[in-house]
């Protein structure tokens, strides 16, 4: 956004001083030609996935054909365009009003890019991206209303409208919500895995058996393997990551699983051999309450 500022400050002074730049510079916010910019940004950014993201964190990611990317992409354009080829003023705010109001709640709801790094700060070419479309928007929107309010005062409700997804809400509602889910299933997870003993259901001597406990975890008889401890857990929906520096041939583990009922799983553990090679292994466990 200061990039924004330091743009627009840049050419109002040199407008004054150079006809072409002022021409130009008031030819591109008038009608059409504001439509075409605003419109060809909104193509290039969705497929440089600028118009919407979900990037979080150090998590780089580049996915124009994304679902959410389309589908909010395509309702945008199509708003814009019903707009632009409406001969009536007034079908021509409605759409375009519909448009920004759609891009705003995007903007707060769903759009990710505005915690990133390493120190959670707004991507730059993201915030500056959606600040120049905001403005655009509200450029457009005021011709169409021919309210004459001055320029300043359309970049002044941009910087605010900014401002408050960069450093109030920087991340959307959806992820939450999302976080949230994750939670749920998580907390679903844990209680019902810590509850008993899981054993193996295999005919066979050295079964493999599991304790599962909120902060470690205990394996026995893996595949030769006497005792494994993990002090490390991520819980997932139907997966339970392990981790344990300890274990000087076993340092991970994934416990993938399936429920069969209330006391049965069919299992696969993911996990690295004394080769370092990852190895996968399927079978059956079923609970014992009360072995621990």
């Amino acid at each position: 956004m200061i990039v924004f500022l330091v743009l627009i400050v840049a050419i109002w002074f040199v407008s004054k001083k150079n006809e072409k730049i002022r021409f130009w510079k008031e030819k591109v916010i008038q009608q059409p030609f504001n439509y075409y910019l605003l419109i060809g940004l909104l193509i290039i950014g969705s497929f440089l996935g600028l118009y919407y993201t979900d990037r979080y964190g150090c998590i780089v990611t580049w996915e124009p054909f994304e679902i959410k990317n389309i589908l909010f992409s395509a309702i945008s354009l199509t708003l814009l365009l019903l707009s632009f080829f409406s001969k009536k003023r007034t079908i021509k705010r409605a759409f375009l009003l519909s448009e920004l109001l759609f891009w705003i709640l995007t903007l707060f709801l769903f759009k990710g890019g505005y915690v990133v790094g390493f120190i959670g700060t707004a991507d730059p070419y993201i915030s500056f991206y959606d600040t120049v479309t905001l403005a655009l928007r509200l450029i457009i929107l005021n011709s169409l209303l021919r309210t004459n309010i001055n320029r300043v005062y359309l970049l002044i409700c941009t910087i605010v409208i900014m401002s408050l997804k960069i450093y109030v809400f920087p991340i959307p509602y959806s992820f939450y919500v999302e976080e949230r889910k994750y939670q749920i299933e998580r907390e679903n997870t844990i209680n019902f895995l810590t509850l008993g003993e899981w054993i193996e259901i295999e005919d066979m001597t050295n079964k493999i058996r599991m304790n599962f406990l909120p902060e470690n975890v205990v394996i026995y008889n893996l595949r030769g393997n006497d005792t494994l401890y993990f002090n490390h857990i991520y819980w997932g929906k139907q997966s339970v990551f392990l981790e344990s520096w300890e274990n000087s041939k076993h340092n991970f583990c994934t416990f993938e699983f399936k429920k069969n009922g209330n006391d049965t799983l069919t299992v696969n553990f993911r996990y690295r051999n004394e080769n370092y090679k990852e190895e996968n292994y399927k079978t059956q466990m079923t609970r014992k309450i009360g072995s621990r």
